[in-house]
């Protein structure tokens, strides 16, 4: 039952639950606090889906442009081992740590395992990525409003945006249509914002579910939409079956009410 779990819980941490029912009842505290872990669940599948699907795709990205460029770094997929400018200064500090998690994770494997004592590759380290990697890869807050300093225009994670991480997005133009406008390198970069900034707000509700921190005031319905529009701009046929999986939604209608 419920209430059994409550006097395990810190008095702060109890103190949230309580003021949310307006009642000191530990029925009430309890009934709240097992529905959140309940939507905290249903949260893992769909933050585990999208983060798998913009992994894979911001490497093919990544990897395709990383390829065609001539640059020094370039003329490789293994972005995470080579790059090119701007990507070398931005993925610098997380190549060390993916290689060093990949090694840790390739030393883990069992006799067993298909690739024992194999040497990790590409994939391995991909496979290392966080959601913060990802998230740093894209423009997030604001843009500048003074380029005059930059001989481009733009920035370099800008610049990466427009010329490579942009195609992690196929569809972006289906789920967030230019309208009337025409789709000028100027608005490509304002939707790099808005597309970072939904994932920075799918990183933050990840890391906060993963700590089991408080969700009550958390828009949910806003951040589930921002999931599957998210994965929309990806492949809108795995938007569709996550959207189908997906019981986030159910959850969040069963709601305690008091």
């Amino acid at each position: 039952m419920p209430h059994r779990i409550v006097p395990h819980l810190s008095p702060a941490r109890l103190a949230l639950y309580r003021a949310e029912c307006k009642d000191p009842s530990d029925y009430r505290a309890g009934a709240l606090y097992t529905w959140q872990l309940e939507l905290h669940a249903a949260w893992y599948e769909v933050l585990g889906l999208v983060e798998m699907l913009l992994r894979h795709s911001l490497d093919n990205a990544l990897a395709g442009w990383n390829t065609s460029s001539s640059l020094p770094g370039g003329g490789t997929p293994d972005w995470l081992l080579s790059s090119a400018r701007p990507l070398n200064s931005l993925s610098r500090s997380m190549s060390s740590d993916v290689r060093t998690a990949a090694k840790k994770a390739a030393a883990r494997r069992a006799p067993t395992h298909p690739r024992f004592g194999a040497a990790p590759t590409h994939d391995d380290f991909v496979a290392q990525l966080t959601f913060g990697n990802l998230t740093h890869l894209l423009l997030t807050k604001t843009a500048p409003t003074n380029r005059s300093a930059r001989a481009t225009g733009f920035s370099g994670r800008e610049n990466l945006w427009l010329h490579a991480a942009i195609n992690a997005f196929p569809n972006r133009h289906d789920v967030w249509p230019a309208g009337a406008r025409k789709d000028t390198p100027g608005r490509q970069v304002c939707l790099g914002y808005h597309i970072g900034n939904t994932v920075e707000r799918l990183r933050v509700l990840r890391n906060r579910v993963g700590h089991h921190e408080q969700t009550l005031a958390a828009n949910h319905a806003a951040r589930h939409e921002d999931a599957i529009l998210l994965a929309r701009a990806i492949d809108p046929y795995a938007a569709a079956a996550i959207t189908q999986l997906s019981s986030v939604p159910r959850v969040l209608a069963r709601r305690p009410r008091f």
